[in-house]
Parts: C-alpha cells; sequence; structure tokens
C-alpha cells in the first residue's frame, strides 16, 4: 500500500510540471511561428522585446512545492520497500 501510494506522489508531480511546461513552450514556439515574441509575464504574444526568464524563476514555488513533493514520493517507497522487505524475511523464518 506504502510503496504504490509513494509511487504515485513521487511521479505525478513531475508530470504535472512536465504538462504544464510543455503546454507553455507551445504557447512559445506558437508565437515566434507566428513572428512574435512571447511576453512571458503576460503570457501573450507581441511585438516589443522584453527580458525572457526561466520557468523557474517564474514558477519558484510550484517547482519547489512538486519536487518537494516528489520527494516524500521517493521516502515512502523507501519505507513501504523496507516494511515489504521485512515482512517477507519474517514469514522466511
Amino acid at each position: 500500500m506504502l510503496l504504490r501510494l509513494g509511487s504515485l506522489i513521487f511521479a505525478f508531480p513531475v508530470l504535472i510540471l512536465l504538462v504544464l511546461y510543455g503546454i507553455e513552450m507551445s504557447a512559445i514556439s506558437d508565437c515566434t511561428q507566428l513572428g512574435g515574441i512571447y511576453n512571458f509575464e503576460t503570457a501573450a504574444c507581441g511585438s516589443e522585446a522584453i527580458e525572457q526568464t526561466s520557468y523557474y524563476t517564474r514558477h519558484s514555488g510550484l517547482v519547489n512545492g512538486m519536487m518537494l513533493l516528489s520527494v516524500v514520493g521517493a521516502l515512502a517507497m523507501s519505507l513501504g520497500m523496507l516494511i515489504k522487505g521485512m515482512a517477507n524475511n519474517k514469514a522466511r523464518t
């Protein structure tokens, strides 16, 4: 149970971040193909040059929170493996 839950908690934050990043990259690609310049502050296509910032800089709370949740999932998986291993070891003796 803990192993499965930990696996889900470990994987979902990363998948969510990848989807959100992919959506933004798709909007940027569409904008540049139309000959515009993507404005990261307004999330709109424009014509004036603006400073480009990384995804992490703009969404640091989201990225940090998701990575922390992923670490919690990894710890839950590890604990689940330890508990499962100890239960299997007791059954053998």
